[in-house]
């Protein structure tokens, strides 16, 4: 499997209007309008605009594009029969900490690539979307499901079998098949927009969502900073991680 050649990473060309102020006038605009909708709250809003800037300065419509492509259909799962969601993010919309938990790593990503041309950011930044994605996809479809959850660690560890729905480490087919396809369409799109290999991206999103339902079930709450967004950024860097060692097979 390909790395995109080190041209994909260079800085993005907006014509007279530096780029920077291109994405910012951008992120402004979706944020706006997603403050408006409720998806972000205040301060969520503050912070997608400066994911959203950094990463259309860095890398243009296509990464851009991308990270849209996941907080729009993540927004619109969550806001969908929202009435069956125990979460407040379903009513209030989602924190600036969401934001940064979710967005925070493929932002980084997408910076370091482009000022030291190096091709695996451009992999690891899609694994990092598709694991944002694939989690997302699996809790909001997967709170809708009509069969209890199934704690993931069941297995390994004397715990009951199945929790209430909401419960971190919480899983069930329905959210399982959502996180298979939220993370394909990220895979898919990037393969078009970024030429990333399709498997490893996809593969990076599943990784990241299994490894998010495992910490979430094994050490979310044992510790006072070991928070859901604490375990939702290190499950991004697994995705991206995944990714990147899979495509240099």
């Amino acid at each position: 499997m390909s790395i995109p050649k080190p041209s994909t990473m260079a800085p993005v060309s907006s014509g007279p209007i530096p780029p920077f102020v291109v994405g910012f006038i951008l992120s402004l605009g979706v944020s706006l309008t997603a403050r408006m909708l409720r998806w972000l709250t205040t301060n969520g809003a503050i912070a997608a605009v400066l994911v959203g800037t950094l990463v259309f300065a860095s890398g243009g419509w296509p990464r851009a594009g991308l990270l849209v492509l996941f907080f729009g259909s993540s927004s619109v799962l969550t806001r969908w029969q929202a009435s069956r969601k125990p979460h407040p993010e379903h009513v209030a919309g989602r924190s600036a900490a969401q934001v940064l938990a979710n967005g925070a790593v493929a932002t980084v990503l997408s910076v370091y690539g482009t000022l030291h041309l190096a091709p695996w950011a451009t992999v690891a930044f899609a694994g990092a979307i598709a694991a944002s994605t694939a989690d997302t996809w699996a809790t909001e479809i997967g709170l809708l499901s009509k069969t209890p959850p199934r704690l993931i660690t069941a297995g390994m560890r004397r715990t009951p079998a199945t929790v209430s729905p909401g419960t971190s480490g919480g899983v069930t087919w329905l959210g399982a098949m959502a996180a298979c396809a939220g993370s394909a369409v990220i895979a898919g799109t990037s393969s078009t927009w970024l030429a990333t290999p399709l498997a490893p991206v996809w593969a990076g999103g599943v990784f990241g969502m299994a490894l998010d339902s495992l910490l979430g079930a094994m050490v979310e709450g044992r510790a006072k900073w070991m928070t859901n967004d604490a375990v939702n950024l290190v499950a991004t860097v697994g995705g991206a991680t995944c990714a990147v060692v899979l495509s240099r097979w």
